[in-house]
């Protein structure tokens, strides 16, 4: 159950109408754009920000891109959303798998990077 209101269509008049359109394409409307509904000043600006983040990328790298930061930032709801939409892009599962081992991989580096507190030696 979500932590805060949903906005099914009842939000401001522009959000509403976004939610139409992303019903309509998805065939029901997902809770995460029931959230967003609220006001349709900011659910237009997160989905143009979606839409453009990673121009050049091609579907399926993008795909694998969020599924490893969805990974790291533990959000189950992103990591089944988008395993869809990579599966769809013709992402195989053993991909899925090897991008979440990567996430997993730099997110201990990370953890223990910060925690030890070292000079960045290794440059480009």
């Amino acid at each position: 159950m979500a932590s805060i209101k949903m906005y099914n269509k009842n939000g401001d008049a522009k959000a509403a109408a976004i939610q139409e359109k992303l019903e309509k394409n998805f065939g029901f409307l997902p809770e995460v754009f029931q959230i967003m509904g609220r006001n349709g000043d900011f659910l237009e600006a997160v989905l143009k920000t979606a839409e453009c983040a990673g121009r050049g990328l091609d579907a399926k790298t993008k795909e694998l891109i969020i599924i490893a930061v969805s990974a790291a930032n533990g959000c189950q709801y992103c990591l089944d959303a988008h395993r869809a939409a990579a599966l769809a892009a013709g992402v195989t599962d053993e991909e899925i798998t090897a991008a979440i081992e990567v996430a997993a991989s730099i997110s201990l580096f990370n953890t223990y990077n910060k925690a030890s507190g070292l000079n960045s030696d290794i440059k480009a």
